[in-house]
């Protein structure tokens, strides 16, 4: 495809720097760019000869041969290989063959750069539509996603995981998505995205194999080590979300829902957190309120005081953030060791149960704890 456009613009520009006319032919043979206005829109018979034959040039000395061709040299136009029209140049061949070969490589050029302009902005246009498909639309058609990662170069069926990125300061997101990118391990097959929220999102190609599991840590790991080195005298803070291994696009919405389920979730100040660490503590997020008021309610406003309530639910807090060590959850809630285990023997007490060393009694007293929590 000739861009009319640029031809018509080619034209002035040369219009100002050389006195030879100067015609631009599409892949039809008609003339779209002229410096003669009155052979816009004719035919050129040696224009569309070349274009059907892909003849490299013809030189044409008797103007009365051809149907609307005037003598001159007329050059076939390949920008990045691929014949879309003719230029030509009218005169003496012999004396504007030269001039000839200068403009088809300055049309060529521009040309070049247009389409690559172009490409560009098609394939972010698509890119932009294959993220909304692929993170907010629940109707969209799995067929379609897996088109447009083809279209997008982007193997479907690729392990991936995704990384969230959130600063703990406002920061330029096009500009940190573009360092991370940058990084020597960032390949091709990394989808990368801006969300709504301008916040940096990345599903990480992950090798197919067996200690996957027991390596993806220091995958992501290596994979940010690059940017987090250049972040240390920026004074920013970053955490980064990890959420579930996917190999099926359709699940990726899922997998960012993961990742923002870290961001509200987990308070940490660690730089990675990950998903898989806190499966537990997402599956009793995740079950409705309403059954557990049919499981906990009765034990809730009838049977245990609201003093005891609040003692409960600030003890279970910091024996679960600390994960049930008793000198780090005293230290907690500003309380000596004694003191800790003397509140949570009242506890065993009350339920006849022991969190410390029963999994079961840890069970249920967690998932009381997240009903007092939540209702």
């Amino acid at each position: 495809m000739l861009y009319v456009e640029i031809a018509k613009k080619f034209i002035e520009r040369l219009t100002l720097y050389t006195k030879y006319n100067i015609n631009i032919m599409d892949e039809r043979g008609i003339i779209i760019a002229s410096r003669n206005p009155d052979r816009i829109s004719t035919f050129h018979e040696i224009a569309f000869d070349i274009i059907k034959n892909q003849k490299p040039m013809i030189e044409v000395s008797d103007e009365n041969r051809f149907l609307g061709v005037l003598p001159g040299v007329n050059l076939l136009l390949t920008p990045n290989g691929k014949p879309v029209g003719v230029i030509g140049v009218t005169g003496n061949p012999s004396e504007v063959k030269p001039i000839a070969m200068i403009v088809k490589m300055s049309l060529e050029t521009m040309l070049e750069y247009e389409m690559e302009k172009d490409k560009l902005y098609k394939r972010q246009s698509l890119k932009e539509s294959f993220a909304h498909g692929l993170l907010y639309d629940t109707e969209t058609d799995p067929a379609e996603l897996s088109s447009m990662a083809r279209f997008l170069n982007y193997n479907d069926s690729t392990l991936r995981i995704p990384v969230l990125c959130c600063p703990e300061q406002e920061v330029d997101g096009t500009i940190i998505l573009r360092k991370i990118k940058s990084g020597s391990l960032h390949t091709s097959q990394d989808m990368s995205f801006l969300t709504r929220k301008q916040q940096i999102l990345v599903f990480k190609t992950l090798p197919d194999k067996k200690d996957l599991l027991r390596d993806y840590k220091f995958i992501i790991g290596e994979y940010l080590s690059e940017f987090l080195q250049d972040a240390l005298g920026q004074d920013v803070k970053y955490h980064f979300y990890v959420g579930t291994i996917q190999n099926s696009l359709s699940q990726y919405k899922k997998a960012y829902e993961h990742c923002l389920w870290l961001e509200r979730n987990v308070k940490s100040s660690s730089t990675g957190i990950y998903f898989y660490d806190y499966i537990d503590a997402y599956m009793k997020d995740i079950t409705p309120l309403t059954e557990l008021h049919h499981i906990f309610r009765c034990l809730a406003e009838n049977i245990l005081s609201e003093k005891f309530l609040a003692g409960y639910t600030e003890l279970m807090q910091a024996l679960k953030k600390n994960n049930y060590n008793m000198v780090t959850a005293s230290k907690d809630l500003y309380i000596h060791k004694n003191t800790l285990a003397f509140r949570l023997d009242k506890i065993r007490q009350e339920f006849n149960m022991n969190p410390l060393n029963d999994t079961k009694s840890r069970e249920f007293m967690e998932y009381f704890y997240y009903y007092l929590k939540r209702k």
